[in-house]
């Protein structure tokens, strides 16, 4: 044995009954009795804490358990809602370690901090003989700080070259509270982290199917989430000015006449995000901050955009309303997504993956896909599921998230939304 990957999807009318049926048929794909990591995704229509003694009570004593709550669930077979999704991986080359810290709203330096530092070091003689580390990092979803949860993760590692991977959980788009699992624990407002210590590198890449179709704006005032001024102006009038003509010719949906809270504002909201160019240095002054701001504005950016989703938006003037924090000053564009975009995303993503193992045999691998994309493209998920698979032809679980991690490709920041992260075991 190398690497062994299985999945396994189920329901039932409790957690411990799902999470077993789940386990079970995950574990049918190895050899192993015991798997070294198992990683779950569950719908809030389960009592969390009996999903994981179900999960246990099958997987045995010394497997290292991860996951989070969900919106949205995945394996290779396809998708589906109201499930325990599992994946599980037995592995002689590589080792498996976790760790979970509360009170991320409230303090995220010391909570990532303290998670961090809770797993091994690079120079650990834990993980003497596993040159490569990558990071799974589950987090809060309604924190709404994914952005800095990420920056602090990548801050706190001893190695910079330990790409970050994972999302934020989901709570079946409930919008009201999500929770984060290692082995028996189950918490809310926290973070879980698992360290994988490999032989070898593990692929990891990040891909949407947003491009830009306005020109470049900058964020004049924003507090938190919500962003009030793009360029001086209203930003909801900012935006529907920049989507006026296309979304005539593609939709045939005037914007000055959208409705507060209407279908066709959700739709909107959902293909025509903001895609960043770049953000303030966080340490920055503020005449810095402007400096840098400026100069890049009379770039043309050649790096990749990270996406951000104004869906909190429900009024059709004023602000718009995003899932995280915007800063002042920060790069944008408008941008824009149809279906075939998403599909082939995702379908580059798991291509790009593929190729860093160089003609290496895929074991499986996991999925974290932004609850966004789901929407976008409603009863055609499936086809983006197919797609992974053509693409990668081994098992994989993912679930849908309230926003994707991923820093391993130097033409992003480490957070995103409407995007595809892909994490590859090789055999």
């Amino acid at each position: 044995m190398t690497t062994e990957f299985g999945t396994g999807q189920a329901t039932g009318d409790s957690g411990d009954a799902a999470a077993m049926d789940a386990i079970r048929e995950a574990m049918d794909a190895i050899s192993a009795s015991e798997p070294d990591f198992c990683q779950i995704f569950c719908s809030p229509t389960y009592d969390y804490e009996a999903v994981l003694w179900g999960a246990r009570s099958v997987v045995g004593s010394d497997t290292e358990i991860v996951g989070c709550s969900s919106s949205g669930e995945f394996t290779e077979a396809g998708s589906g809602n109201g499930t325990v999704t599992v994946g599980v991986v037995s592995s002689d080359s590589m080792q498996f370690f976790s760790s979970l810290s509360t009170e991320l709203s409230a303090d995220p330096e010391r909570c990532l901090f303290e998670a961090v530092h809770d797993l091994p070091a690079s120079e650990d003689p834990a993980v003497d003989g596993y040159p490569h580390r990558t990071l799974i990092n589950l987090h809060d979803g309604m924190a709404g700080i994914g952005n800095k949860v990420t920056r602090l993760t990548e801050q706190y590692l001893d190695d910079e070259e330990t790409p970050v991977v994972g999302g934020s959980a989901g709570d079946d788009l409930q919008l009201q509270q999500t929770h984060v699992f290692r082995n028996d624990q189950v918490e809310t407002d926290a973070v879980v982290l698992a360290l994988i210590a490999s032989e070898d590198p593990l692929p990891v890449t990040v891909n949407h199917g947003h491009e830009p179709i306005s020109e470049a704006m900058t964020v004049t005032r924003a507090e938190g989430s919500t962003v009030y001024e793009l360029d001086g102006r209203p930003a909801f009038e900012a935006w529907r000015d920049a989507i006026r003509e296309d979304a005539m010719e593609t939709y045939d949906i005037d914007v000055d006449e959208l409705e507060a809270g209407s279908e066709d504002l959700v739709m909107l909201l959902g293909r025509y995000e903001l895609g960043i160019e770049s953000e303030p240095d966080a340490d920055a002054d503020g005449l810095a901050s402007r400096i840098k701001t400026f100069i890049e504005s009379k770039l043309i950016s050649t790096k990749g955009y990270n996406i951000r989703w104004p869906g909190h938006t429900t009024d059709t003037e004023g602000p718009l309303d995003f899932a995280v924090t915007v800063s002042e000053g920060t790069q944008v564009r408008v941008t824009h997504s149809n279906k075939s975009d998403q599909v082939y995303a995702v379908r580059n993503a798991a291509t790009n993956a593929v190729n860093e193992l160089r003609g290496g045999t895929v074991a499986g691998g996991f999925v974290y896909d932004c609850a966004c994309r789901a929407m976008i493209l409603g009863d055609d998920f499936d086809d983006a599921v197919d797609t992974i698979h053509s693409a990668i032809d081994a098992p994989f679980a993912g679930f849908e998230t309230y926003g994707e991690v991923c820093s391993a490709d130097e033409d992003y920041t480490g957070y995103h939304n409407t995007s595809s992260v892909i994490l590859l075991f090789p055999e």
